[in-house]
């Protein structure tokens, strides 16, 4: 869902009211104006003193306080975005992009039951805004109702068919619900409009997988491997995936990036060296399990893991040593499963 462009027609629609006969005071008119011009430069803190200054004069007029909202979620402010927005609506309760920018702000501070009902409201002033109704698709699909999400899309896209963003989350939801054609398709024309979009080739390959096409479908992940080789998130999808499908280099090739881009990730580590466990290659991954108790020397779990690395190496007397340090650390925490599995790993060894 894209912030500026529909959260923007609060500040664009300011030029109908500064041109209105009925408030001739030119002082406003040029605070409006200045207050605009901040905007456009990014200058917000700025803008929002002059907005502020404006409601001593103007604190009935919906469009400064919509403004103030604008400012305020360019900033990341959601919540101060929010009341601004609402206090615009005890205003003006039949501006259909209020409710939208209200939606918006809400969503992103996960009041989701409150952000429906806005863009609901949304629509039903200006049924023919697309984006109320991909915004209304996202919150629905984040409250577990894939279906309502999914008319939300096409309603969305029955009105704006060339937006990506639309045609990827309806892809991405029809790939949940198992309509692999139809989320195939979704997902093709998302990419058509939008190739370099990381997150569109990753679920673009892997709807390629589930409709029988391997080798278009990895073909895909690469390209978002690529594409998307700053994004930690999409990294460790990549990794899993291709770790569950028996796809080694391609999850050693995440996982060795991941651990570039994240290297306090423990949690990389452990992935990427239970797969060269898997992959019967235990000297590697005593080195990534070295290089995880190095970072966190307080977790026990790296000395746990890499003392079955040592071991299936037959380096008893330095696999002991990690498994003491193991078992310290959990007795420290009061982990009684955590010691337990290493005592057994223990007695295992001998």
């Amino acid at each position: 869902m894209r912030c500026n462009s529909l959260l923007w027609a609060s500040i664009a629609s300011l030029g109908l009211w500064i041109a209105s006969p009925v408030h001739a005071n030119s002082q406003v008119s040029t605070l409006m104006q200045e207050g605009r011009r901040l905007v456009e430069a990014g200058n917000y803190a700025q803008a929002l003193a002059i907005y502020q200054q404006l409601l001593q004069s103007e604190s009935l007029n919906s469009r400064v306080h919509s403004a103030i909202g604008y400012i305020y979620a360019q900033q990341g402010q959601f919540a101060e975005a929010a009341r601004a927005y609402q206090r615009a609506i005890e205003l003006d309760q039949q501006n259909a992009d209020f409710y939208y920018a209200l939606g918006y702000s809400l969503g992103r501070m996960g009041e989701n039951h409150g952000a429906a009902a806005a863009y609901r409201q949304a629509i039903r002033l200006d049924n023919r805004n697309a984006q109320a109704y991909e915004g209304l698709a996202v919150i629905l699909a984040r409250m577990g109702d894939p279906q309502g999400a999914i008319q939300a899309y096409r309603s969305a896209l029955s009105l704006a068919p060339r937006n990506w963003a639309a045609q990827k989350g309806l892809g991405v939801l029809l790939l949940q619900q198992r309509n692999i054609p139809e989320a195939l398709s979704c997902l093709q024309q998302a990419a058509a409009l939008a190739p370099s979009n990381a997150s569109i080739q990753l679920n673009l390959g892997m709807a390629l997988l589930a409709a029988g096409d391997p080798s278009n479908g990895w073909q895909a992940i690469d390209r978002a491997a690529n594409l998307g080789q700053w994004d930690a998130d999409l990294l460790q999808q990549v990794a899993e995936l291709a770790a569950a499908a028996n796809q080694a280099e391609r999850a050693i090739q995440a996982y060795r990036r991941l651990i570039t881009l994240q290297p306090e990730r423990v949690a990389t580590y452990f992935s990427f060296g239970e797969l060269l466990m898997q992959q019967n290659n235990p000297l590697e991954a005593a080195a990534i399990y070295r290089q995880a108790t190095q970072i966190h020397p307080k977790n026990p779990e790296g000395f746990y893991r890499l003392g079955k690395a040592l071991t299936a190496q037959g380096r008893r007397q330095e696999a002991h040593s990690a498994y003491q340090v193991a078992l310290k650390l959990y007795r420290e925490q009061n982990n009684r499963p955590g010691a337990t599995k290493v005592r057994d790993a223990m007695r295992q060894r001998n």
